[in-house]
């Protein structure tokens, strides 16, 4: 036992000579004050800071113009209703009414320089009197029944019908009038190959053009300018889809007037007159071109006064 006992003794003795043991001071001293050891050429490592978030910054009065009504407006409306607090609800209105009372402003600017420049006034281009406005309707209408009589001199109507449609029936007496009133032709095409209930004039079946033509209800109107027929199994109509459903009489006139108006074939004196609502309006290819500094109002002026009075000549 002894032996044995030696023998471990020695053993861990020679573990402990084999180790280097320190005994200089800096180890001493940092037992001593519970320090932990470096080992010289080493740095302990820091634990890592984060630096803490800066405070938000408060915001600032702003000067409240559009922009800052289109931000803060609905914002405002929204915390009032998700919190309606005393002052939160009261916030929203002031502002409420600091937008209205801004508006009204505008309002009444818009009515001063509006009031004072004949090209901005639109009783000048469109009266706003009510004898002035009679005049207008009655030139209009007038010149609506003129370009009604003028393409029923160069073309005519092509109609469709079908035997079960119930506006068709209605439709046909205002054909009827059209033809009496403005010798607007009509050629009467059923898809069935029926008549409306109570037409008794003549009829032809539908050979495909209603398809040809991509219409979708019945009845529908087509006007036709300069019939003619077809060439070789060929067909050079040009067709114009007036209506597609039913059209009161006036509806139906008016209809044919602006197909005339687009299409231009109407007398230079008749397109004028189906333009009086148009008086005044730009052009759409001075629109297309118009080219505007926002910087620069004096210039917006400048540019746009006689791009409009030109409409008025």
């Amino acid at each position: 036992m002894r032996y044995l006992t030696l023998a471990v003794f020695l053993g861990l003795a020679g573990t402990v000579a084999a180790q280097e043991v320190r005994t200089d001071d800096s180890y001493g001293d940092a037992f001593l004050h519970y320090q932990p050891y470096v080992v010289k050429g080493k740095e302990a490592k820091r634990p890592e800071t984060r630096p803490a978030p800066p405070a938000p910054a408060k915001r600032e009065d702003q000067k409240v113009n559009v922009k800052w009504l289109q931000e803060n407006y609905k914002l405002l409306e929204e915390r009032a209703i998700d919190d309606p607090t005393d002052e939160n609800v009261a916030a929203y209105l002031y502002v409420r009414r600091i937008a209205m009372d801004k508006s009204q402003r505008f309002s009444e600017k818009v009515s001063e320089v509006t009031n004072t420049d004949p090209l901005l006034n639109e009783n000048n281009r469109i009266p706003y009197a009510s004898a002035g406005a009679q005049a207008i309707r009655s030139a209009s209408r007038s010149a609506q029944e003129q370009a009604t009589r003028e393409l029923a001199a160069t073309g005519g109507l092509v109609v469709f019908v079908d035997g079960s449609c119930r506006f068709c029936a209605m439709q046909m007496p205002i054909v009827n009038a059209l033809r009496a009133q403005y010798g607007m032709e009509a050629l009467v095409v059923s898809l069935d190959g029926k008549r409306p209930r109570g037409y008794e004039g003549p009829l032809v079946k539908d050979n495909g053009l209603y398809r040809k033509l991509d219409l979708k209800l019945t009845p529908s109107v087509v006007y036709v300018h300069r019939p003619h027929a077809y060439k070789n199994g060929k067909d050079e109509n040009q067709y114009r889809v007036i209506a597609q459903g039913f059209y009161a009489q006036d509806e139906l006139v008016k209809q044919i007037a602006f197909a005339g108006h687009t299409t231009r074939l109407l007398s230079p004196e008749t397109m004028r007159d189906l333009a009086v609502w148009d008086r005044g309006v730009a052009a759409t290819e001075d629109l297309g071109a118009l080219q505007l500094n926002a910087n620069d109002p004096a210039a917006i002026k400048r540019k746009l006064q006689p791009l409009l009075q030109k409409q008025y000549q």
